[in-house]
């Protein structure tokens, strides 16, 4: 909070003088005087939709009077100098006010504002004790909060120092080596990439602004909620955010990143946020600041590269699980404090396992076709030759077409699944080379029954494409 002090002497004046004088000042610069004490008075400067009212404070002890002037609106410097420019301002209208005789009724103000200021501090005190009543700020620390960035950073460090890249990302194995978010990993057995894909970040400015949102969240919610339920709310909020990105990206992803989580305790705030357990007097100001974060997170998300379907699947489930919360802290139920942590973590262990076991993913079944490609391709690539014609025959139609067409079957087949663009194209370039080995092995089934060298016009020209097609898939 920028501030700049002055003090000046006044002598032959007395501090009740030197107030009423600082009241009359206040109102000749149309400034509002808004406290006062025994020996203070506290005004504000206008404020408009340009600028924030800033904050004076006149003290005056005997001869003695120093002004302060201040930014109480979150700034970090005085850029402007408008703190000088509120003392200068202050004291030349002070003179003139002090050259004419005070008014009476600015006597008969200042006991007003004085008794209005001992009214309005019992009740800020009053509001400020409920208000940490519920959100138990003068209690709180921040463990686990601290302790999950600490894992973050940690994990990314370690993560450079295996090979990923910090900045501009252009190569994810790393993060799959270490855990994101893979669809056909997660699918056929690495059900704990749910978990560790939160834990796991595409670059600094990913971690960067994740924890900053994660920090502000923590300042309000770990002392809430306390650090049982704050846990459960990230992880399960964030293995959700992991499923529903799952579910959403038919063609497949790689997620990484907390923001899933985040936007899970945000969900668990909003939710809190639209009950009575929040004082009202903090209820709208907090309301507006998360629900900006929110919308303009979302709608950032639109733009490609983010996963906005992680981002609302956190919300939704946070905000579900805030209001389970909210029925145990305000006491609408009476269930033992673990129960509702107990509840949500077996709702979405279960629901996790069902989703895992039942769903059928395009993704899922792309990636098995296409392994399989390559194991029919070996099994005909690799078919053992023979000197006889009658067995040479019967290899090729039973072994070698055999495998290019149950090739070009499962590559139809990927054509009626949600595929990625690399994919899309990966398949495209596959089916010309299985239809140019399919059209191959025919040309050699037919050359096995006439006479030699019928069909080596023919044969050379197929071999020409299919060495043509294996050196652009190559490229």
């Amino acid at each position: 909070m920028p501030s700049q002090k002055q003090e000046f002497s006044f002598p032959g004046q007395t501090t009740d003088q030197l107030l009423l004088f600082a009241y009359g000042t206040f109102l000749e610069l149309g400034w509002t005087p808004k406290y006062a004490g025994p020996n203070a008075i506290v005004g504000y400067t206008p404020r408009s939709w340009r600028k924030y009212d800033d904050e004076i404070i006149v003290e005056a002890n005997g001869e003695m009077m120093s002004v302060t002037s201040s930014l109480v609106h979150n700034e970090s410097f005085d850029m402007m100098g408008k703190n000088k420019k509120h003392i200068k301002d202050f004291m030349e209208a002070f003179e003139k006010t002090r050259s004419s005789r005070p008014k009476p009724e600015w006597i008969e103000a200042i006991e007003q504002l004085r008794t209005q200021t001992v009214h309005t501090v019992t009740e800020e005190t009053k509001q400020a004790e409920e208000i940490d009543k519920v959100m138990k700020q003068s209690r709180s620390n921040l463990y686990v909060t601290y302790g999950i960035i600490a894992i973050n950073v940690v994990v990314f460090i370690l993560m450079a120092i295996d090979g990923a890249e910090i900045f501009r990302i252009t190569n994810v194995d790393v993060h799959t080596k270490w855990g994101s978010n893979v669809t056909a990993l997660t699918f056929t057995g690495d059900w704990w990439r749910l978990i560790t894909s939160t834990f796991i970040h595409f670059g600094i400015i990913h971690l960067a602004m994740n924890m900053y949102a994660l920090y502000t969240a923590g300042v309000y919610l770990e002392p809430m909620l306390g650090k049982t339920k704050y846990i459960a709310a990230y992880l399960c909020t964030g293995i959700i955010a992991g499923i529903v990105s799952l579910w959403w990206h038919k063609e497949g992803v790689n997620g990484a990143g907390a923001s899933g989580a985040i936007f899970g305790l945000y969900g668990v705030f909003l939710a809190l946020l639209f009950t009575n357990l929040i004082p009202k007097q903090v209820r709208s100001a907090l309301l507006q600041s998360i629900g900006i974060f929110v919308v303009f997170n979302i709608v950032y998300g639109m733009r490609s590269g983010i996963d906005n379907a992680a981002h609302i699947g956190g919300l939704l489930s946070g905000m579900l699980i805030g209001f389970i919360f909210y029925l145990e802290l305000s006491g609408k139920i009476n269930i033992r404090k673990s129960m509702a942590v107990a509840l949500i973590t077996i709702v979405t262990v279960t629901g996790t396992w069902y989703f895992l076991t039942n769903y059928k993913s395009d993704a899922v079944r792309v990636e098995h076709l296409y392994i399989e490609f390559f194991v029919l391709q070996d099994s005909a690539l690799k078919a053992p030759q023979s000197n006889n014609s009658a067995e040479r025959k019967d290899k090729l139609v039973n072994i070698v077409l055999s495998a290019w067409k149950k090739n070009l079957a499962n590559l139809n087949e990927m054509e009626t699944l949600s595929m990625s663009s690399f994919r899309k194209a990966e398949q495209l370039e596959l089916k010309k080379y299985t239809q140019l080995r399919i059209e191959q092995t025919e040309l050699l089934i037919k050359a096995a029954d006439a006479p030699e060298g019928t069909y080596d016009r023919e044969l050379e020209e197929v071999e020409k494409k299919i060495n043509d097609s294996v050196k652009n898939k190559q490229q």
